[in-house]
């Protein structure tokens, strides 16, 4: 048995070192769900506010605001004198990070 053999070396470091590429890439998958989650919210608040701009109802432009962002997506609009401005709030649930509260915000001048 010679003691510099290095044969399977590589092997074993490939061993070592997989579970720690593999957290990585769960990690940056993880946060690219919260991103797209992020932007799904914000879009939302600019679809309910563009709404409330046009005239429509509240109820309506939380509708518009829900098909964005989904059902448990809570929105606060208020609407008065020359702008409106809806805030969308939501909670996203990441497998290794836990729940994560992602939040958007849109304000537009108000056509009538």
């Amino acid at each position: 048995m010679d003691l510099n053999d290095e044969r399977g070396s590589s092997t074993a470091e490939f061993a070592v070192l997989l579970p720690a590429v593999a957290l990585l890439l769960s990690l940056l998958l993880c946060f690219g769900v919260l991103g797209m989650q992020q932007i799904q919210v914000q879009q939302a608040a600019g679809a309910a506010a563009r709404e409330l701009a046009r005239g429509e109802d509240a109820g309506t432009a939380r509708a518009s605001g829900a098909r964005l962002a989904g059902s448990e997506a809570a929105f606060r609009i208020s609407s008065g004198g020359d702008y409106s401005t809806v805030s969308v709030a939501k909670t996203v649930r990441i497998p290794l990070v836990g729940p994560v509260m992602v939040h958007g915000k849109a304000s537009v001048a108000n056509e009538q």
